[in-house]
């Protein structure tokens, strides 16, 4: 029994601290416009901060974005310059410290 309830704690903070970022709402109506791989790599006691870009090439409105963190760290993701609504963005990707980025970016419009 103890050993049971253990385990479903460690399950349940494992599923908490996944560090995945969505912007906007997703729905069936929704077209996957583009998805990219962002990939930085770590240096020891150092934080990594990536800007990424991207501008829809049909200036379709964008609607959602989704950010899969592969690394399961402690990045942050923030948009700095257009977003939802529009269509261009710009993400700054943070990492932890001593830890790369590695994300799959997800654009739906």
């Amino acid at each position: 029994m103890r050993s049971t309830a253990c385990l479903l704690l460690l399950s349940v903070s494992t599923c908490v601290l996944c560090h995945n970022v969505f912007y906007g709402s997703r729905s069936s109506d929704m077209k996957l416009i583009s998805r990219q791989k962002v990939e930085y790599n770590a240096i020891p006691w150092k934080k990594r901060v990536k800007f990424h870009t991207y501008e829809d090439p049909y200036r379709r409105a964008i609607r959602s974005i989704l950010c899969y963190d592969y690394l399961h760290s402690e990045a942050s993701v923030n948009i700095t310059d257009g977003g939802l609504g529009s269509d261009h963005f710009t993400l700054r990707l943070k990492s932890q410290r001593s830890y790369g980025l590695d994300y799959a970016i997800e654009v739906y419009a």
